[in-house]
């Protein structure tokens, strides 16, 4: 795994992509951080990072499109995976590749409560939070863009199905929250606490008010492990049927 890693994070920067994710992801987040807080003369971070997930929405398709569609576009993908190491290997390696180009970019954005602490007090608590959740469930889209870059060797298609599921993961935490209780076969259903209860940026409400949420972090980690298996086994069943 850890020569599959190094390699995947290498090709990173071997390519534009990697200082494309990072440039573009530091330079939206800081022009929300601009608005907000330093004209805005606010000391509340909430709102840079809410933006953020519109901003990983957008770019998280570039840093996964490429793991196993590039593989199968320049048809390596079969001696990689009859090389003699674990496909669940090569996997992971690809996704802790994909995830340390997202801390880059998360850590630059250190610099926002170091400026705060300027001319206000930080809740420090809440910035740890904040970062805390934020990387859990970047992990999360992360593992949803390797399981769609596994199905196709088009890695245009990787990319606009991987933003499509993302988007409309988000358009649903914004629906639940729009209609609290629908009515189905003579029941009242609470839309708003089901959607709640699975989706990806609802469960990032908790970090966002300073509570560093054990539950949202074993089901961000539950959604990593499921399309980590669902790419191994896709992977696995392709490689036995030929």
């Amino acid at each position: 795994m850890e020569a599959i890693f190094k390699k995947e994070f290498r090709s990173y920067f071997y390519s534009p992509i990697g200082y494309v994710f990072i440039a573009i992801f530091f330079f939206v987040a800081s022009l929300f951080f601009s608005i907000n807080n330093l004209f805005g003369g606010s000391g509340d971070i909430n709102m840079v990072f809410d933006n953020m997930i519109l901003i990983f929405l957008f770019l998280t398709p570039v840093i996964t499109m490429r793991l196993i569609a590039e593989e199968k576009n320049a048809k390596t993908d079969q001696l990689l995976f009859t090389a003699p190491i674990k496909v669940s290997s090569i996997v992971l390696g690809k996704f802790f590749a994909a995830i340390s180009i997202f801390a880059i970019a998360m850590a630059l954005t250190v610099v926002y409560p170091l400026l705060l602490a300027s001319f206000t007090e930080p809740d420090w608590g809440k910035m740890i939070s904040n970062y805390v959740g934020f990387m859990f469930m970047g992990a999360a889209f992360v593992s949803i863009g390797l399981y769609i870059s596994s199905l196709t060797e088009n890695q245009i298609i990787a990319a606009v199905t991987t933003f499509g599921v993302l988007f409309l993961l988000y358009l649903i935490d914004l629906f639940g929250s729009a209609v609290n209780t629908v009515s189905l076969f003579g029941l009242d259903i609470k839309l708003s606490q089901v959607i709640s209860a699975i989706s990806l940026v609802a469960k990032f409400k908790s970090f966002s008010m300073g509570v560093i949420d054990i539950g949202a972090i074993v089901f961000y980690i539950g959604i990593v492990v499921i399309f980590v298996y669902l790419t191994v086994f896709h992977i696995e069943k392709k490689r036995w049927s030929k």
